[in-house]
């Protein structure tokens, strides 16, 4: 009993450090100590504390084994580090309690750790429901995960309380394995055949940062088509909502009179995915924001390495890039103390056709996106918290520049190794442009106003090569967010000030035209979470809307949003993007999550098949173990090699046919039953219960012992291929695999 639940507790644990690597929903990744300490040092401790510990070797031995792997570990793989010292002492615990379980036989602690290991299975079977992604991966998988959990854990309470009350025999035995098999097949049967394959698709939301909003009744006409009145029109027209804040300028990028010619278009759901997004002179739709605050500049990658050639190139020791794409299992939360001053704390929530988020900075709680196909191709929402900067001009006039510290700090965001080619033509301009000023924000007010006679075109190209930066300040004066973003970001940097370049979109309302707000009402009436949300609070974000700016470094506010195309000449009639025609999807708003879960068959066959078959296998795996591991053991002369002698028979006669012993049975009634085995028994008995044999008559007794048992398996062996299979596929014999004494 003792090796079951030893086992037992060893496949539980394993199988909980392996979900990461079988599980698509679960993604902790492993570095090489992690490895290394899960899939080695610590099953290796726990099988020496259960096999060597005293009295079966010495202490001083069985400590210096313990310690081998320990050392090795240290050594060659984590170094000597205080991390290490974690990993050793986390060792030392599973060493402590293998012992206090198995030796001292402290069942409670066996208890408390299968309600452990149940908290973490559940935990992380409750992460396949908030990955995005991975939802669609983990299919049918986590049913039989949950389905081989649950066995699992009621195997190893079985196990616990008959090793606690030592009561498996008998009639009361029977009634515990009744019992556990009464409980065992309905749970099994229920998840089996009663969850979806998809439930991980169903619409959930872990950790909700606040409570829904309540929007008030907003008013429409009769014939539902717009706003009051029978038009759609934004709360302001375009131009009204300037105001020098923290996007930095005097407007936003992409004014422009061409508003009324756009028209709305629409594509079914389901055809979606066969568009080739931004072709065809038109702007498809990305993303539907709900914010009580705008413009939100929502950032994807943050690009704060300089290459002389290549120019700005992602930083991937950023977090926040690893946090766009990264598969959230809980709220992620900022709880970094920063200095930034005048940061608001604003709710965002984001519907979007991409997996990818893109969060306002400075990100402070993000909620694990949820994947629901019933809005497609809207699959993807999130939540999050960004504490936006209300800083102003009056503001950063009175920064004094950067401390000792914070120039240290940046150093990365300071350097800007330009070739001796292309410097000059940078330097020229900053001088040009900044002349004698030494007032921090002075210097940045005058960069940015440089380019005032700069021609702003409406688009978005990734090449930010340095002679293109370069052509563009110095000869064409034209160009997209791109240009701007990237010179201003050089200039800044070669000005003393810390900056880095930002790719994502541009959400404003000053950007959504009439067009754009009659499919922000379409979208909101098709798809139910949309309307937790007033209109004037939704923004649609669309191809058009990609866009390119820079950040900047102000001490005692940190880094700030700054939009360098506000200072340039506004897009030319015929070259703004936004006044394109907005193409929104056709969306039924069936909700998936409502329709009543159909039996999966297919996925149930499966399961019930894989858990029959493996099931088998591993008992085979045992039987023919537990012989090998038998016949070692018997090969002594010790009474536990005697015992092991007496099992062994008794398993080979079961697969040939014979009766099962019972436990309260001696050999020699059995073999009343069998005249064949009254020898065998005869002379088990006198080498068991007699201790006053010569060295020579016990080893004769014991070769006559042996030479019984071979002429007794020769003679119960029957002849022909039946039997012989039976033989091979008999699992009669586990009756006796649970325990050595039988005699």
């Amino acid at each position: 009993m003792k090796h079951v639940l030893f086992y037992i507790r060893l496949v539980l644990f394993l199988l909980a450090v392996s979900m990461p690597l079988i599980h698509p929903a679960v993604v902790v990744s492993y570095d090489r100590i992690g490895m290394f300490f899960w899939f080695f040092l610590l099953p290796v401790e726990i099988l020496i504390a259960f096999y060597l510990a005293p009295p079966r070797l010495a202490l001083r031995t069985w400590l210096l084994i313990a310690l081998g792997p320990a050392l090795i570990f240290v050594l060659f793989i984590s170094g000597f580090t205080l991390a290490s010292l974690a990993y050793v002492a986390g060792a030392g615990a599973a060493v402590l309690s293998t012992l206090l379980i198995f030796r001292r036989k402290i069942i409670v602690l066996g208890v408390l750790e299968q309600l452990f290991l149940a908290f973490l299975y559940y935990k992380l079977i409750g992460f396949s429901r908030s990955s995005e992604s991975a939802a669609a991966e983990s299919t049918g998988l986590t049913q039989v995960l949950l389905v081989l959990l649950i066995c699992s854990f009621l195997l190893y309470g079985l196990t616990l309380y008959l090793s606690a009350f030592h009561q498996a025999q008998g009639r009361r035995g029977r009634r515990e394995l009744i019992l556990f098999a009464a409980l065992a097949v309905p749970v099994v049967l229920t998840i089996a055949l009663l969850l979806p394959p998809d439930f991980v698709r169903h619409t959930v939301v872990f950790n909700r940062i606040d409570e829904d909003i309540k929007p008030k009744p907003f008013p429409l006409d009769e014939m539902g088509q717009g706003l009051e009145g029978g038009n759609l029109r934004s709360d302001k027209p375009l131009g009204e909502e300037n105001g020098e804040g923290e996007n930095g300028g005097d407007q936003e990028p992409g004014e422009s009179s061409e508003t009324g010619s756009s028209q709305l278009e629409g594509i079914p759901s389901d055809q979606w995915d066969r568009i080739g997004q931004g072709q065809g002179n038109k702007q498809y739709a990305v993303m539907v924001v709900a914010s009580p605050k705008y413009p939100l500049y929502a950032a994807g990658a943050y690009y704060g390495h300089f290459d002389p050639v290549q120019g700005f190139q992602l930083s991937y020791d950023e977090p926040l890039n690893e946090l766009s794409y990264r598969r959230l299992l809980e709220t992620w939360t900022d709880d970094a103390s920063i200095p930034d001053r005048r940061r608001r704390a604003v709710e965002i929530f984001t519907l979007s056709t991409l997996p990818e988020r893109y969060l306002a900075y400075r990100p402070h709680a993000v909620e694990p996106t949820i994947l629901n196909r019933a809005f497609h191709p809207f699959d993807f929402s999130f939540n999050t918290v960004s504490r936006i900067s209300d800083t102003e001009k009056r503001d950063w006039l009175r920064i004094s520049g950067l401390s000792e510290g914070e120039k240290a700090e940046l150093q990365e965001y300071l350097e800007i190794p330009l070739p001796p080619s292309s410097q000059e033509s940078f330097v020229n301009h900053l001088r040009q442009a900044v002349g004698e000023t030494t007032g921090y924000y002075e210097r940045i007010g005058k960069i940015l106003r440089s380019f005032s006679t700069y021609q702003y075109e409406l688009g978005f190209n990734d090449n930010v090569q340095v002679a293109r930066i370069e052509n563009f300040l110095v000869r064409t004066r034209r160009g997209d967010c791109t240009e701007f973003s990237n010179s201003t970001a050089i200039l800044s940097r070669l000005a003393g000030i810390p900056a880095r370049v930002v790719t994502g979109y541009l959400v404003s309302r000053q950007l959504q035209t009439p067009v754009h707000l009659q499919g922000t009402f379409m979208l909101r009436q098709a798809v139910k979470p949309l309307q937790k949300y007033p209109l004037n609070q939704l923004v649609l974000v669309t191809t058009a809307h990609r866009h390119s700016w820079v950040q900047l470094y102000l001490s005692g506010y940190g880094w700030v949003d700054f939009e360098t195309t506000a200072y340039a000449l506004p897009p030319l009639p015929g070259n703004d993007l936004n006044a394109l025609d907005v193409v929104i999807p056709l969306i039924q708003g069936e909700d998936l999550t409502e329709r009543r879960p159909q039996i999966p068959w297919k996925t149930v066959l499966i399961v019930v098949f894989s858990l029959a078959a493996g099931t088998l296998l591993l008992l085979y795996l045992y039987r023919y173990a537990r012989e090998i591991y038998l016949g070692a053991v018997s090969r002594g002369q010790d009474p536990k090699a005697l015992r092991a002698l007496l099992t062994l028979l008794l398993m080979k006669l079961s697969a040939n046919g014979y009766d099962l012993k019972s436990p309260a049975q001696t050999p020699l009634e059995y073999a009343a039953r069998y005249p064949g085995l009254h020898p065998f028994a005869l002379l088990y008995t006198r080498l068991r219960f007699r201790d006053w044999f010569t060295p020579e008559e016990r080893a004769l007794h014991w070769q006559q012992l042996r030479e019984r048992y071979r002429h007794i398996l020769d003679q119960a062996r029957a002849k022909g291929l039946k039997n012989g299979l039976k033989r091979l596929f008999s699992l009669k014999g586990l009756y006796y695999g649970w325990s050595l004494y039988w005699g």
